[in-house]
């Protein structure tokens, strides 16, 4: 049984009230003063108030989608992280399914464009994960049949569920809102969460010590794959990221180190440090050099710009990434080029983004350059 979804919900739901109705049905028995008796108050208490909580943290990792299965969470819980399976030989995309979006004709892939259940395999890091790509409606009509669309890679937060960047942030129901609005251009969407080894955030990290190239499957192999697999561009200019907290940090430092991949980052209340904790395990080795160029503001300060496009998006009230957003915009220095969307006030979490993703797509829209086929 899954960690998301409605049978584990109801289960729950149903084992809650269940021993709730036993406990008001028998309590009279747990009257007395004896050990027995108080041993059967507390055990009735208890198991109440587990379930309860178990309820409720599953009603709300359904919601947000923190973790998709047990063993994500296992290996939250013990720290002991899988390595990844291997990448079938030859193998780019394994395309899993095909579906519509529930949107005014979203039944014909030229109205509502398709979204794709993909896994993507890295030939050069052996690494693989799922994502939902979206193809927008242009990508099956006539009149774009030359055309290399660009691509936004759009990332969750850790640890981050993928189909939530479609149900709850509706990453492609707004983009084709934006574009029969003539606000957004056609784009082809990369949804996948950080979290591409079970229960481990490699905070699109370069693992030191012979550790999983989290870095450079996003970079290369991602890239590569949907390259070979769909009509898309070849060009930096042509490739964008965007994403919330962790994903946002992933979007920004990628386009930072690998400037010649991307041309454009939307960071979402993303942070700029390079974060280390339990979740995270040893990412950089002890060396301190390494840690420092995973870390967006000494890079700003201390290194060259990239010649790339950024959006930061903060609250001045509710978020802490303010001031850091603050200080990168103060420091970073041509031919890099800084955006900001400020809000009075906000906090990390769907709400604040659900707010900011129209924004981020018309913002990617003027910096993301479609191709023609044989250019």
């Amino acid at each position: 049984m899954n960690l998301t979804g409605l049978p584990l919900l109801v289960l729950l739901m149903v084992l809650t009230v269940a021993v709730f109705a036993a406990a008001v049905r028998f309590w009279p028995r747990f009257a007395g003063r004896g050990s027995r008796a108080l041993t059967g108050r507390i055990g009735a208490l208890v198991l109440t108030q587990l379930l309860l909580l178990a309820t409720a943290l599953a009603a709300a990792n359904n919601y947000f989608g923190f973790y998709t299965s047990w063993r994500a969470l296992a290996a939250v819980a013990t720290g002991r992280y899988s390595a990844p399976a291997p990448a079938p030989l030859g193998a780019d995309i394994t395309v899993n399914s095909h579906s519509s979006l529930p949107i005014a004709g979203g039944a014909e892939p030229a109205q509502g464009g398709r979204l794709d259940d993909v896994t993507v395999h890295g030939r050069l890091t052996g690494l693989s994960a799922h994502a939902l790509i979206y193809l927008p409606p242009q990508y099956f009509q006539s009149g774009f049949s030359n055309t290399l669309f660009p691509v936004a890679i759009v990332s969750s937060g850790y640890p981050g569920d993928v189909t939530k960047l479609v149900t709850l942030l509706r990453y492609p129901a707004r983009l084709v809102d934006g574009i029969r609005a003539g606000q957004d251009k056609p784009m082809v969407l990369v949804m996948m969460s950080p979290m591409i080894i079970p229960g481990r955030d490699t905070e699109c990290t370069d693992v030191a010590g012979g550790g999983p190239r989290a870095g450079e499957f996003w970079s290369v192999d991602v890239t590569t794959a949907v390259e070979r697999a769909y009509r898309v561009s070849r060009r930096a200019s042509g490739w964008g990221l965007v994403g919330d907290s962790t994903g946002g940090y992933c979007a920004l430092k990628l386009a930072m180190l690998d400037s010649d991949r991307f041309s454009a980052a939307a960071s979402l209340s993303g942070y700029f440090d390079a974060l280390q904790d339990s979740t995270t395990g040893d990412l950089y080795g002890g060396d301190p050099v390494f840690r420092q160029h995973n870390d967006l503001l000494w890079r700003i300060e201390h290194l060259p710009a990239p010649p790339i496009a950024a959006l930061l998006t903060t609250s001045r009230t509710g978020e802490s990434n303010y001031a850091p957003t603050l200080r990168f915009v103060r420091d970073a220095k041509p031919p890099m080029r800084v955006s900001t969307l400020i809000r009075a006030s906000g906090g990390h979490n769907f709400n604040t983004w659900n707010a900011e993703v129209p924004a981020a797509l018309q913002w990617l829209s003027t910096h993301l350059v479609p191709a023609s086929a044989g250019s």
